[in-house]
């Protein structure tokens, strides 16, 4: 796995090189973040916080590329 950020003027993002599991519980989080977590009265002062509704079941093989992946992002944001 490969993840990068740039440091230029509009920073952006790349991940490469995932295997379909890691892809897979990307977009797991992702969606169960943007139905279930966030709803029009959790804004507050242009801020969202989230409910305690953050639920995501993972067999084995999907918790290991989740840890994979939060590796990956700890070596680059430190």
């Amino acid at each position: 796995m490969k993840l990068t950020i740039s440091k230029s003027k509009e920073p952006k993002g790349t991940i490469s090189g995932l295997s379909m599991t890691e892809v897979d519980v990307i977009l797991n989080i992702v969606d169960v973040a943007d139905r279930r977590c966030f709803n029009v009265n959790d804004k507050d002062d242009d801020r969202w916080y989230s409910n305690d509704d953050f639920i995501l079941v993972l067999d084995d093989n999907q918790r290991k590329a989740l840890a994979k992946i939060g590796n990956e992002i700890r070596k680059i944001i430190g």
